[in-house]
């Protein structure tokens, strides 16, 4: 008993030796990302062979170590710089997204997903890699929407079709004991519940706003309200012109419901 109890604090000193610090990890995943940059289709020498040995050793640095509760709760503000890190005010959800440098008008986007279970283990889960790669959408926020069954998030993300044509939506989701709701029905529709809603707008209409990325989506947390522009489709914009004026959502306990 004596001499396993010795080898299992042995084992246990051996990977704290080894496991990297938050710091150490930021570090390798920027080293990865100007590989990224380096041999994908926009400013490097496209090598699809190191390409996908970059973004899948991005994916992979994040799914091995987002299991950390110390990794969740670090800042990465170094990273900030190379990749969107969105993180909720309870600091129980983060997304990592990155641009994959695969695509060439239309950016293809990867993301991991980082939270924290009821329990207090953290877990990390991505699709990047699995079957087709599209073109992903980048996230760019989370917000908080205290509930009594539970804090609801709201993502918002963004997505570009072309040098012109872009997306944005907005998704609710929830902590669900030890899984992550990623497709929570709690946005109230005409046509019925969804998790997601969304447009498509030409960048060029809002191309003057001096924010990087520009974000449409707005979020009032006093009024639990989330709103976004009215987009209009005419012969000069058909990919659809973003106007003034705003379609807004507010909590009524139980979903998000349309109020103008």
């Amino acid at each position: 008993m004596r001499i396993f109890f010795l080898f299992c604090v042995v084992a246990l000193a051996a990977l704290t030796t080894f496991a990297q610090t938050p710091a150490q990890i930021e570090k390798s995943l920027l080293a990865s990302l100007d590989d990224v940059a380096k041999y994908g289709n926009y400013t490097g020498t496209w090598d699809d062979v190191k390409s996908e040995k970059a973004n899948k050793q991005i994916k992979d640095t994040l799914i091995r170590n987002g299991k950390r509760a110390d990794v969740l709760r670090y800042a990465f503000k170094k990273l900030k710089d190379r990749m969107f890190v969105a993180t909720s005010a309870d600091g129980k959800l983060r997304v990592y997204s990155w641009d994959t440098d695969t695509g060439g008008t239309m950016h293809d986007y990867a993301s991991v997903y980082q939270y924290q279970g009821k329990s207090g283990k953290v877990y990390a889960w991505s699709d990047y890699g699995e079957g087709e790669e599209g073109g992903g959408a980048f996230t760019t926020e989370i917000f908080d929407v205290p509930a009594k069954t539970g804090t609801i998030y709201l993502l918002t993300s963004t997505f570009i079709a072309s040098t012109s044509l872009n997306g944005q939506s907005i998704s609710s989701m929830k902590i669900d004991g030890e899984r992550l709701d990623r497709k929570a029905r709690l946005i109230k529709t005409a046509s019925g519940l969804t998790n997601n809603v969304g447009f498509e707008y030409d960048f060029f209409t809002v191309v003057d706003r001096p924010e990087r990325p520009i974000k449409l989506f707005k979020f009032n947390a006093a009024k639990k309200e989330f709103s976004f522009p009215v987009v209009i489709e005419d012969e000069k914009t058909p990919q659809g012109r973003v106007t003034d004026k705003m379609i807004t959502y507010r909590f009524n306990g139980t979903y998000f419901v349309k109020v103008k």
